[in-house]
């Protein structure tokens, strides 16, 4: 476990107010009572929390430099302070020490964050670090445990371990149940998850043959070849062409946790365990209005980063020569995560010079994807994670310094998605759907955007599946 036992997670100055007790029941069971939404629960520090990870926890690559007692880090919970070797930073509105577990954690910071789903509001959930810092305990849980869970070895309920998402995805999938149940029919629900690995291009985790896509799509063999795109026009950049999942029950649910546990890992001189891609989770939620004919989408997003890593340190004298992959997969992560910091550097100085930065500027569809997060018009919350082992100081350095400039991002008025009638939008997918055919039974050969269509015709023939379900179960329940 990444931390103790769970406790009362304590006060912390600058934190803003608290988050509402209420939205969750004192059991371990992920369910929600879910109050009507305000969007001040979300002013809670949310943009800058540093989580430090317990001296030696899982004791390979660079912790054994932790093996004597010794650490850099000293941290302050009450006073939102860590100093690194030295180097003081006073940024945090919440530093999350040993006594804060993943329920803590969880407890302390989605409820609101979930209720802001439920309500038609964009969420983003991000973990930032070195490799090794504790991003992926954070996000998902130790290592394998979403593997276990997918399996089914760990029952339907939140075990004492699991991270933030599975336990958000299983309150989650029980709140929508209850909001089901107590519409009266006035509303219908789906709920689906997606889930993607950024590293040199873009993988559907949920699928990985083009029989599995065709099957899992249910519909034409041109969605066999359909892979994952990112379009950066709209906005947010959005990316399409993965497969979403119904969660319409909890084996369901394991099958996501499945799809997460084939993220590709591997040892490094640095971590033994560790995540050699980014790795992005969708929760999204439509919601169809019986009394207007309308349906809301709202998404939550968990981002769980891939760790920069000291390439020396982590790959000794391996060179790109030599054909070593996991030294091509570092520089790719060190190259985004860097892309990603300028961008929030350049969106930092507009407050000031009012210049307009756009995420299109970057090479990398990471910063794109993470737009609603850097403008400030999704509900957001950051965890900058830190090793305390001696070796890695120079890093958690970086990593702070990365939180102290996000924490400076503006935070710009939160909107609900709006309703979009049912007829328009039908029609709508029906016509778009029919462009992007054509297009790829054309075949124009060296056509730019063939890849990015392929997608976009995925999207809408599962657009115009959950639009479908959404008004023949409210057609059941009259």
């Amino acid at each position: 476990s990444h931390g103790g036992a769970s406790r009362t997670v304590p006060s912390l100055p600058g934190a803003g107010p608290r988050l509402p007790r209420g939205l969750v029941t004192a059991g371990d069971d992920g369910d929600l009572v879910v109050p009507p939404f305000n969007v001040e629960d979300i002013n809670d520090g949310g943009q800058a929390v540093v989580r430090v990870k317990p001296l030696g926890a899982g004791g390979g690559g660079v912790e054994h430099s932790s093996h004597g007692g010794a650490s850099n880090v000293v941290a302050d919970c009450r006073k939102g302070m860590v100093c690194v070797a030295g180097r003081e930073f006073t940024y945090p509105a919440h530093v999350l020490g040993d006594e804060h577990d993943n329920q803590a954690v969880f407890r302390e910071f989605m409820p609101a964050r979930i209720a802001g789903f439920l309500a038609g509001y964009d969420v983003n959930v991000m973990a930032h670090g070195q490799t090794g810092s504790g991003k992926t305990h954070t996000m998902f849980g130790p290592p394998g445990i979403m593997e276990r869970a997918g399996a089914g070895k760990l029952g339907d309920g939140v075990h004492k371990d699991y991270g933030l998402f599975p336990r958000a995805v299983i309150a989650t999938y029980h709140a929508v149940q209850k909001l089901r149940a107590e519409s009266g029919g006035a509303r219908s629900f789906v709920l689906t998850a997606s889930a993607v690995e950024l590293a040199g291009g873009n993988l559907d985790m949920v699928v990985k043959s083009r029989k599995e896509r065709a099957q899992a799509m249910r519909t034409w063999s041109w969605t066999a070849c359909a892979g994952v795109a990112l379009d950066k026009k709209v906005h947010p950049p959005r990316l399409y062409g993965m497969v979403e999942v119904e969660l319409d029950s909890m084996a369901a649910v394991q099958r996501m946790f499945r799809a997460i546990a084939s993220r590709n890992t591997a040892a490094t001189g640095m971590n033994d365990s560790s995540s050699r891609s980014h790795c992005f989770v969708w929760l999204t939620l439509r919601a169809y209005d019986r009394a207007e004919d309308a349906v809301r989408t709202s998404r939550m997003q968990f981002v769980d980063l891939a760790g920069s890593e000291r390439l020396a340190a982590a790959h000794g004298d391996a060179t790109v020569k030599d054909g070593n992959m996991e030294l091509i997969n570092g520089m790719i992560t060190n190259f985004s995560l860097s892309m990603l910091s300028t961008a929030v550097r350049a969106m930092v100085r507009s407050k000031r010079s009012k210049a307009r930065v756009s995420s299109r500027s970057f090479l990398v569809d990471l910063v794109a994807l993470l737009e609603q997060s850097l403008t400030g018009t999704a509900i957001t919350a950051v965890f900058i994670c830190i090793s305390q082992a001696p070796a890695n100081a120079s890093q958690s350095k970086h990593s702070l310094d990365f939180g102290s400039q996000f924490a400076k991002l503006p935070i710009g008025r939160k909107r609900a998605a709006r309703w979009r009638k049912v007829r328009g939008l039908a029609d709508e997918l029906e016509a778009e759907s029919r462009a992007h055919l054509a297009m790829l039974a054309a075949g124009i050969k060296g056509a730019r955007y063939q890849a990015l269509r392929g997608a976009m015709a995925t999207d809408c023939a599962q657009q115009a599946r959950f639009l479908k379900q959404l008004k023949d179960r409210h057609e059941s329940s009259e």
